[in-house]
């Protein structure tokens, strides 16, 4: 029986999945530059909380959840995102009552949601956040969007156009969702069945339909800014302002309300242009909430968050040559000649990986032939040849596998000797990629 992988899943793995941890590894490296700390929250939820977080005029609410009876007959959820968790942790541990506020966590994991797979969309995809809880400072909203902004630029990203809007306060958006409601009832006979639900649930969701046809008809709609409170104008302008005092290049976007109904005030979006001239679309977004960690059952406490796909970044990444190469390399190659040589070899093996090495070990009786074919495939850089000869005189021979010059050493001498040459190969290495050389041709040119 052939079982095939589920559909709008994709397995991950060797170059790929170094590539995924090490976009993984700069995304903590900054988010721990900005004292956020690692939080992992269950990838199972009552369905309860995303209904009541995520908001029942969502996409993912109505259409997108992989939601379930357990044995217990109770209804429960795979993560759609994963900010609601890190809202439901903060009550159920009572963070904030124990923790100095804001609290800062930080997010990488999976999440499910059923859409149609297409290029970069998947069922299963993996995120990384951070949450910033318990102070409604419009300058925790700013150190969010910077935070994002530095990732991204860490991870090799330049031509990054930074989308705002503000959703507002309550009365702003109340204003804002009747001035809404005015227009759109002389055109929503003309519009899809998603924008006809929308337009009962909620409005602002409308400005967010992908149908074309929806999207001539939104360009004639009220502008969110014309129905800010005077309170939200100002909360906005210290964030353009400062953006400004930052040089971080942005464009503010009325039709941007993000697919979500727990945000307000700030709203953002990072969209990347390749080195090529494509625009990709955003690869990471987020916004301030008021009411979140309330309706989770916890204080009223503001907060800011932050998502980036991994999955999106790895493929913007890999298409625009922004991934190092991030192929495993093998420090040695340990090759037992005959049978009778593979326990020795073994052994050597182990001590080489008890000292930090890397290293692989043919444990079958292959030709010489072969075993440097695998080792040309693992890019190993020694290859530590264990023979009759060798064991029988306490030695082994140790290859250049790119100089192809060898020397046979006693085996008491063989980690000193590594040292010495690994020592000396990374001295090579930053000579060479310094970039010294280059400054100082500059120079003579001056």
């Amino acid at each position: 029986m052939n079982i095939n992988i589920v559909k709008g899943t994709h397995d991950i793995f060797d170059d790929d999945a170094r590539a995924f941890e090490y976009i993984e590894m700069v995304l903590k490296a900054v988010a721990e530059m900005y004292s956020f700390q690692q939080m992992r929250t269950p990838i199972l939820e009552h369905t309860e909380l995303f209904t009541r977080s995520v908001g029942e005029s969502s996409d993912i609410v109505r259409k997108e959840m992989y939601t379930f009876l357990d044995k217990g007959d109770r209804s429960v959820t795979l993560r759609p995102e994963l900010t609601a968790g890190v809202m439901r942790s903060i009550v159920t541990n009572k963070l904030y009552a124990t923790k100095d506020l804001p609290i800062k966590a930080y997010y990488v994991g999976p999440a499910f949601r059923y859409e149609r797979p297409q290029a970069g969309r998947f069922r299963q995809f993996n995120q990384f956040g951070i949450e910033s809880v318990g102070v409604s400072s419009p300058y925790h909203d700013l150190e969010c969007i910077m935070m994002g902004y530095d990732a991204l630029r860490l991870l090799g990203f330049k031509n990054i156009n930074l989308k705002i809007n503000s959703l507002g306060d309550q009365e702003s958006r109340n204003r804002y969702r009747e001035a809404l409601k005015e227009y759109f009832a002389k055109h929503i006979d003309d519009m899809c069945a998603d924008c006809k639900e929308r337009f009962n649930i909620n409005p602002l969701r409308i400005l967010d339909c992908k149908v074309p046809n929806d999207q001539k008809i939104a360009e004639g709609a009220p502008k969110m800014q014309d129905y800010l409170t005077p309170e939200a104008k100002a909360r906005f302008e210290i964030i353009t302002k400062t953006l400004d005092e930052y040089e971080i290049p942005y464009e503010i976007d009325n039709s941007l309300v993000r697919g979500l109904d727990y945000y307000s005030h700030i709203i953002f979006e990072f969209h990347y242009t390749t080195a090529n001239g494509l625009n990709v679309g955003a690869v990471g977004a987020g916004g301030h909430y008021d009411n979140l960690l309330s309706e989770v059952g916890g204080p009223s406490l503001s907060g800011v968050g932050l998502a980036l796909g991994i999955e999106r970044l790895f493929a913007v990444m890999k298409d625009d040559n922004l991934l190092k190469n991030e192929k495993l390399d093998t420090d040695l190659y340990v090759m037992p000649i005959g049978e009778d040589s593979i326990k020795d070899a073994f052994g050597i093996a182990q001590i080489l990986r008890a000292n930090a090495y890397k290293v692989e070990i043919c444990l079958e009786n292959k030709s010489f032939k072969q075993l440097f074919k695998r080792a040309e495939n693992m890019n190993a850089k020694l290859a530590v040849i264990v023979g009759e000869n060798e064991i029988k005189n306490n030695e082994v021979v140790l290859k250049d596998l790119h100089t192809q010059k060898q020397v046979t050493i006693p085996l008491s001498n063989l980690l000193n000797t590594l040292d010495l040459m690994f020592m000396e190969g990374e001295e090579e290495h930053h000579h060479c990629d310094c970039g010294c050389e280059d400054e100082h041709h500059h120079h003579e040119e001056e």
